[in-house]
């Protein structure tokens, strides 16, 4: 069985001020930037604070396109259309949206990368801030 476990408050801490710091650049630069706090939310750059207190923990950013486009691909997924073209594309709006938010982190002062998560496929790891 496998137990769950919070960083600390101070950990926590530093990841939400991280994660608010993740926002307000990318506000700056001109793309809409939340904080994640539901499961369908406007389109725009989602930035999550992982609470686990283990390698997954941390701060993460994730592209949501606008939810129609995300409908679209949910119902094709329904109907068994696997190689639709709006699976294709909304990968690729994905995909591009998440090298242009590594670039423009890393230009700030933000140290990130495409996450290597199983779970966060098309996320963006931010580890910290040296600008």
């Amino acid at each position: 069985m496998f137990d769950y476990v919070n960083a600390s408050d101070d950990v926590l801490a530093s990841r939400n001020k991280l994660a608010d710091h993740v926002c307000r650049e990318l506000q700056l630069a001109g793309i809409p930037a939340f904080r994640m706090v539901e499961v369908v939310g406007p389109a725009g750059a989602e930035v999550e604070v992982d609470a686990g207190d283990d390698e997954a923990g941390g701060v993460f950013v994730s592209w949501r396109p606008d939810p129609t486009l995300s409908q679209s691909v949910a119902e094709s997924v329904l109907r068994r259309e696997l190689e639709a073209p709006v699976i294709r594309h909304s990968g690729t709006v994905a995909s591009h949206m998440r090298d242009a938010i590594v670039g423009i982190l890393n230009s700030a002062g933000f140290q990130a990368e495409v996450a290597n998560d199983d779970m966060r496929p098309m996320a963006i790891q931010v580890m910290g801030y040296s600008g």
